[in-house]
């Protein structure tokens, strides 16, 4: 095992570790200064997603009066998911990680002041500039994300895995609400221009930051002598040969299915089924909000309260059966509240699930892995689609209603038949 050539050894000096019960909430942080470096980076980067996806909306509604380019606009930039993700990966494996995150956010600083200089001479006029912007987003977050993921268990030692990663979901749930506030402020009171002045100096942030970080965890890959398509095949052989793994997989691409596109249906069902307005379907997602913070909270601060395994599994199940049950409900006092446990259910899925898929693959297939866990992404216009398409012929909440039982059925099946599931930790 040999370091990366300019990142130092990967043998990390000898620690005291934490007396045993003490609260750990922040213990990834304190120990690895490295760490500290990614995610502080990672909470510019994320208020600037969200900043981004707050001002895209508003700014697409503005232009077109359509609030189907406002959605259209934002699901966009998962599109390039679906071509670039896996080859993102290979290049992770390739090339210097660090290198790579920051070269790619010199890309989208770039883009940012450029949009946002067309913004202010009011050379875009037409939807057609707003989805240009996107895409070129899309491909610089299909090449970034994956990465950013992989670099989180190349600046800890495993022992502190689940904490970071716990702290990684928590810059994404705290920003979601940062950013979109910035953003509406911004549009309000300055205009849209200065929503990706913002944008870009928020990348900026990230590379600053990324500039004196090391990773001490990663090991020397290989993968650069061989073609990047062997390296390709390698890393779908390696899913597809480890019954674990595929079964992890699998189980985030029925998250991704069911829990990702609920977002996206919110205005309809609150208005369809509970027979109210924005207000409502606003109160749901910050409720929703705060049962991911409040999950990210307890799991760094006291760990899993079972094995993780088992874990990703009830907080699928339970995911599942929230779906299952706003499908049914006309209540607003069962449906608004319920929306704190789909926040804590998918949050702690997808901590329990990237933390055992993150221990368990080889470092030197670590970026190629982590891009098909985040595949699911690119399918989420998909997964809303064929969701809508169903709700268009039975209502918005029979088609949740469906989707859900559907996961719940394959949720307790997954319980029930896998026992290698159950047992990992």
């Amino acid at each position: 095992m040999r370091p990366d050539s300019n990142q130092g050894s990967n043998i990390a000096p000898s620690r005291p570790r934490p007396p045993t019960g003490k609260v750990k909430t922040f213990s990834s942080l304190q120990n690895n200064v490295n760490y500290r470096y990614l995610w502080t980076g990672n909470l510019f980067a994320n208020c600037a997603q969200w900043l981004q996806f707050i001002t895209i909306g508003w700014l697409a509604l503005d232009i077109s009066g359509s609030a189907l380019h406002s959605i259209l606009t934002v699901a966009v930039r998962a599109l390039p998911v679906l071509l670039l993700g896996p080859w993102a990966g290979v290049l992770a494996d390739r090339l210097d990680r660090r290198k790579l995150v920051m070269g790619v956010q010199l890309l989208m600083v770039s883009s940012a002041l450029a949009f946002g200089a067309m913004v202010a001479k009011g050379m875009v006029d037409t939807i057609w500039h707003v989805y240009g912007y996107m895409l070129v987003s899309g491909v610089a977050f299909a090449f970034v994300q994956p990465t950013r993921q992989a670099l989180v268990a190349n600046t800890v030692p495993r022992e502190d895995l689940g904490n970071a990663l716990a702290l990684n979901a928590m810059a994404v749930t705290s920003m979601r609400l940062v950013g979109a506030a910035i953003g509406g402020i911004l549009i309000e009171t300055v205009g849209f221009q200065w929503n990706f002045f913002v944008e870009s100096g928020l990348y900026v942030g990230m590379i600053v930051l990324l500039a004196p970080m090391k990773t001490p965890y990663r090991e020397q890959s290989a993968s650069r002598k061989a073609s990047a398509m062997v390296d390709l095949k390698e890393g779908l052989a390696y899913i597809l040969g480890n019954a674990e793994m595929l079964r992890l997989m699998l189980m985030n691409f029925i998250r991704a299915a069911v829990f990702m596109p609920l977002l996206l249906f919110l205005p309809a069902y609150t208005e369809e089924a509970l027979g109210r307005g924005a207000g409502v379907s606003t109160v749901m997602i910050v409720i929703m909000g705060a049962g991911g913070l409040l999950a990210t909270v307890m799991i760094s601060s006291f760990g899993f309260f079972t094995k993780k395994g088992l874990v990703t599994l009830l907080a699928l199940i339970s995911g599942s059966s929230v779906v299952l049950i706003l499908g049914l409900s006309q209540w607003v006092w069962l449906s608004v509240p319920i929306m704190l446990l789909m926040g804590f259910s998918q949050t702690n899925f997808i901590v329990a699930n990237q933390t055992l898929i993150q221990t368990l693959v080889p470092d030197n297939l670590r970026g190629r892995v982590t891009s098909v866990w985040h595949y699911e992404s690119g399918l989420i216009p998909l997964f809303a689609a064929l969701t809508g398409g169903v709700g268009v012929l039975v209502g918005i909440d029979m088609a949740m209603a469906i989707g859900g039982a559907i996961s719940l059925a394959i949720s307790l099946l997954f319980l029930i038949r896998f026992a290698s599931i159950r047992s990992l930790d």
